[in-house]
């Protein structure tokens, strides 16, 4: 058994010659990509080997295979499908494994195709690595011979289970969020050969250097209800200290060198398989480009490196309403947070949200109302703001 099996790649010892592309099917591929949907997917998202076998009688050239050093470590299954199928996708009303034989259509020369982007998998160990690039490239390839042949890709439904579909979808695909379906969420696109660029942006921790910058930042995002300068000086103090705080974290977002927000993450002690999404706001000139939703991959992404299980987030349905389009077309799961116990004020007037993803390829658990204490936030406030008068800063 070679290293792959054993899960026991380094990043940095990926070479990329030894990646391959292929789209022919055999049986010996088609179990060892089965073998990784159970690495990747929930139990019942896992593909049925004969169930795959039929959706191939129907049609050959739904797949394509990443292989490194001759083995399966990566594969898009894209296919058409009839009318009424992609009807019940579009709707939210239908999963992939429910597919059967008779929803499979071939590719046609001049017909209105209509498709399916089924799923991507790519092992574990290669994440983050030269292996999404080589088999997005290796998928587009073979949509451009399709062109080529004149069997033109009209309408592309998506199905996404997990926060890497998500920004697979968005970032590479150029999708559209139409809407949730009952466990993941559900997106479209036109033209699959349309990327959109990625946003130019780059995480600058906190630091004493950028500290009045970050502040003035986080004040003007937040300055009527969540100015959070205290946290930030605390921040820096612990970590001035040589204190290995490891959360909260927060850093500046700069786009060429130019602030134009702040993200971070923090924890709630009592919680430890959740890690939360802490003061993430673009300034206003800087909205609806691309900045917001990129710089949250950015930090869900480095959130795994914390070895939690969730990542979650509080918003207001009410105060943060501008935010509200970001979060339901990344997140898992969406929760109404109506705690007995917390701050009433908020919960009558902001409408508190708590927004959920899994970060282990599990389906998120539900939040369930569990305590957070939103009136810390207010107190936090109300001493931020004179802290920051005292400083000069405002």
């Amino acid at each position: 058994m070679n290293d792959i099996n054993k899960g026991n790649i380094n990043k940095k010892n990926i070479q990329k010659d030894k990646f391959t592309i292929t789209y022919t099917v055999t049986d010996d591929l088609l179990m060892q990509a089965l073998k990784l949907d159970e690495s990747v997917f929930s139990k019942q998202e896992v593909g049925d080997f004969d169930m795959c076998k039929s959706w191939l009688e129907k049609n050959r050239d739904i797949y394509t295979f990443l292989l490194y050093e001759g083995r399966c470590i990566g594969y898009i299954n894209f296919c058409r499908i009839t009318n009424d199928t992609f009807n019940k996708f579009y709707e939210g009303k239908m999963k992939d494994y429910n597919l059967t034989q008779q929803d499979i259509l071939p590719f046609e020369v001049g017909a209105h195709n209509r498709c399916l982007f089924m799923s991507i998998a790519i092992a574990k160990e290669f994440r983050d690595s030269y292996a999404i690039l080589k088999l997005c490239d290796g998928f587009y390839k073979r949509l451009a011979e399709f062109k080529n042949k004149g069997i033109l890709i009209q309408d592309v439904i998506i199905d996404c289970v997990s926060i890497d579909g998500v920004k697979f979808s968005i970032e590479q695909l150029c999708a559209s969020y139409i809407r949730d379906s009952y466990n993941g969420k559900i997106y479209y696109t036109q033209d699959i050969f349309i990327k959109r660029p990625i946003p130019k942006i780059n995480l600058e921790i906190l630091n004493r250097e950028n500290l009045k910058v970050t502040s003035l930042i986080q004040y003007e995002i937040f300055k009527n209800n969540w100015c959070g300068y205290c946290d930030l000086l605390s921040e820096i103090e612990s970590r001035e200290k040589g204190i290995d705080i490891g959360l909260p974290v927060t850093y500046l977002i700069k786009h060429f060198n130019k602030p134009i927000g702040i993200i971070g993450l923090y924890e709630l002690r009592q919680y430890p398989d959740t890690i939360w999404l802490n003061w993430f706001g673009i300034l206003p000139k800087y909205r609806n480009r691309g900045f917001g939703t990129h710089a949250l991959f950015m930090i869900i992404n480095l959130a795994r490196k914390f070895g939690r299980k969730e990542f979650r987030l509080v918003t207001y349905k009410i105060w943060n309403h501008q935010a509200q389009h970001i979060y339901q077309k990344t997140m898992q799961r969406a929760e109404p947070y109506t705690n007995k116990d917390d701050w009433q004020y908020a919960i009558k007037y902001g409408k508190p949200m708590i927004f959920s993803s899994s970060l282990v390829d599990k389906t998120v658990s539900k939040w369930n109302n569990k305590y957070v204490d939103l009136l810390s936030d207010e107190t936090l406030h109300n001493n931020s703001l004179k802290k920051l008068r005292e400083d000069g800063l405002i």
